[in-house]
């Protein structure tokens, strides 16, 4: 298989059609469906069916699509690392974060350690848990900072964050007068959910379910950050991360935070390379994530109660 049939697999998956496919990527339809076919060839898989005059992709076309996304992450933070060596050297940092810390924490820390040190140089990459892990293990970043949901046999973990799940609502709302929010609270709400994929939103469907209780999802999002953002403009309530909260300072932005009960932990691990020896500079910028994780205040299971 070649690169130019990955990219036309990947574009017709993500656009839909091959028309689309072929618009977004300034060649010709024909030409995407030659690529697609020869991929389909050289793989032995069935990537799509006509189904009422609609390309449909096939399982394996989804599972395929998976592995290609999972590549191209790769293909993209190759084609980074080349322009920070052109234009940095060797030398540098490369932080990697899922979007719950990498929004507005990490900036925070890179921040603190650059007060540290202030011919570093560091390269701040945000992508999902999983291709965290992969780019801690392939040697594209030097620390992550991932969910501790993952899969971590290919790298080295240490437990980092542990923050309480907090619900989010504008000022003046009338559960700002509850000292703690309870999933009874939540009935009759408009309510701001993480998306159906996350571990957090799984466990508070199952407590609901649990207590015979059904809420109103209005908006579905995968951020926290976006969570306290929505809720910020009024359209609803949500259970965010508090290390978001906190360190995004939405409580000088006139969002209210209260804890929620059953507490529900966030939990992060900082990531390293297996048999790899930690740079004085590595050590130097992980520290800087701790003091600054320290100075926002999470980290142990008080800290639902200091909100």
């Amino acid at each position: 298989m070649h690169l130019g049939e990955l990219e036309a697999f990947d574009a017709v998956m993500r656009m839909g059609s091959t028309n689309r496919a072929a618009d977004f990527l300034g060649i010709s339809q024909p030409a995407v469906s030659r690529a697609v076919a020869r991929l389909a060839r050289s793989t032995r898989l069935t990537l799509f069916r006509q189904v009422g005059g609609r390309l449909v992709p096939t399982p394996e076309a989804h599972a395929l699509h998976e592995e290609v996304q999972r590549a191209f992450i790769g293909l993209d933070q190759l084609r980074a690392r080349a322009a920070a060596i052109r234009e940095f050297g060797a030398g540098g940092l490369r932080l990697a974060c899922y979007p719950a810390l990498g929004l507005s924490f990490a900036p925070k820390a890179i921040q603190r350690y650059r007060a540290k040190d202030r011919s570093g140089h560091v390269t701040l990459l945000v992508a999902g848990s999983n291709a965290v892990r992969d780019m801690v293990a392939s040697g594209q970043a030097d620390v992550g900072l991932a969910a501790d949901e993952i899969d971590v046999s290919r790298v080295s973990t240490q437990p980092f964050m542990t923050a309480p799940a907090i619900c989010v609502m504008p000022k003046g709302h009338r559960l700002t007068s509850c000292e703690t929010v309870t999933p009874a609270h939540l009935v009759g709400e408009p309510f701001i959910a993480l998306s159906p994929d996350d571990t957090v939103r799984r466990r508070i469907e199952r407590i609901l379910e649990d207590a015979g209780l059904e809420i109103r999802t209005v908006v579905e999002t995968q951020y926290s950050e976006v969570i306290c953002n929505l809720a910020l403009e009024g359209v609803g309530i949500g259970i965010a991360n508090a290390m978001t909260y906190r360190a995004s300072q939405f409580d000088q932005r006139g969002l209210v935070a209260r804890p929620f009960s059953p507490t529900i932990p966030f939990r992060a691990l900082i990531l390293t390379a297996k048999e790899r020896l930690k740079s004085t500079q590595t050590e130097v910028l992980i520290a800087a994530l701790h003091d600054t994780r320290n100075q926002i205040g999470i980290g142990n299971a008080a800290a639902a109660d200091q909100l």
